[in-house]
């Protein structure tokens, strides 16, 4: 059997994809609370010590959880975003946030009349959309299955994000792909050689995110401040940071009463310039092992 074409299967995908947009449309809310142009509320002041190489390591490990293949996905194409349930004023500054950060970390901005790669929705009933989403269009979440992209999702508190990942070659090389049912199979063929015990002589790169924002959660929060957390969960695919000892935006929704930064800081935005840096054929634990050295040789070097 002939395995259908990389591009045959990602034209055959956005189609999908355009049409679980469109239909969005109706289940969302458009709320305007995430984002009042009046002041928000001022947290106490926030004075954190340079965290100590241990923190460091604990910082990397537990934000940078989640691997596709053994090694750190991240994006090798420009985000082209989404948004919905948001006003056209708060869907503009939310996605010149993003595009900002994407730019720290040396991605080139997306083209005008780009293909969504990041759909961003707001809404007050997250699990009802995730519920029609699931019905509608399983195969967006593919290869995982329904329970599994429930399962998680439904843990994910105020802000819930969905990663697909693809593997590829060293150099972007285009893997065939096969589909069979709701699962996507992937398969790189390699040059000999290009497989060392340091390198795998593949990469992982994300393909697909959705976010979903529980606007129950984010009132008060100014929209600067869920965007640059959204940015971090997307460019990185991290996770939520609920205890740390380095400030970090991901500790927005902290419940515990510790720091919660109401912007990107000095180390996020290292973290996500050493996770684009890091060597992106090396294996995971490689990879964080470098990232947090060089976060470690960061704190070193301040005043």
């Amino acid at each position: 059997m002939t395995m259908p074409s990389f591009f045959a299967w990602v034209g055959e995908g956005w189609m999908v994809w355009r049409r679980l947009i469109l239909s969005l449309l109706l289940p969302l809310s458009t709320l305007s609370a995430l984002a009042q142009e009046t002041a928000p509320e001022m947290l106490p002041e926030i004075i954190v010590q340079a965290p100590g190489e241990r923190a460091v390591e604990n910082f990397v490990g537990d934000v940078l959880d989640r691997v596709h293949g053994d090694q750190l996905a991240r994006w090798h194409q420009p985000i082209c975003t989404t948004l919905r349930g948001f006003s056209a004023a708060q869907a503009q500054a939310f996605d010149r946030r993003l595009q900002e950060a994407a730019t720290q970390v040396g991605m080139e901005p997306p083209r005008s009349g780009c293909k969504p790669n990041a759909v961003i929705l707001l809404t007050d009933q997250p699990n009802m959309l995730i519920d029609h989403m699931l019905s509608t269009y399983p195969g967006i979440f593919a290869p995982a299955g329904p329970s599994e992209v429930r399962r998680e999702l439904a843990a994910g508190g105020t802000v819930r994000v969905w990663s697909t990942s693809v593997t590829n070659g060293a150099q972007g090389t285009t893997p065939d792909i096969a589909t069979k049912g709701s699962a996507v199979f992937t398969s790189v063929k390699l040059a000999p050689g290009n497989a060392t015990r340091l390198g795998s002589g593949v990469r992982a790169d994300l393909f697909r995110t959705v976010v979903i924002l529980d606007v129950n959660g984010l009132r008060g929060l100014p929209l600067d401040a869920t965007a640059d957390h959204v940015a971090m969960r997307l460019l990185g695919r991290t996770g939520e940071a609920e205890q740390t000892g380095v400030p970090t935006i991901l500790s927005l929704f902290r419940t515990d009463g510790g720091p919660r930064p109401l912007a990107m800081t000095d180390w996020d935005r290292a973290l996500l310039r050493e996770l684009y840096r890091a060597p992106v054929t090396a294996n995971a634990d490689r990879q964080r092992r470098q990232i947090a050295r060089r976060l470690t040789d960061t704190a070193a070097a301040q005043p």
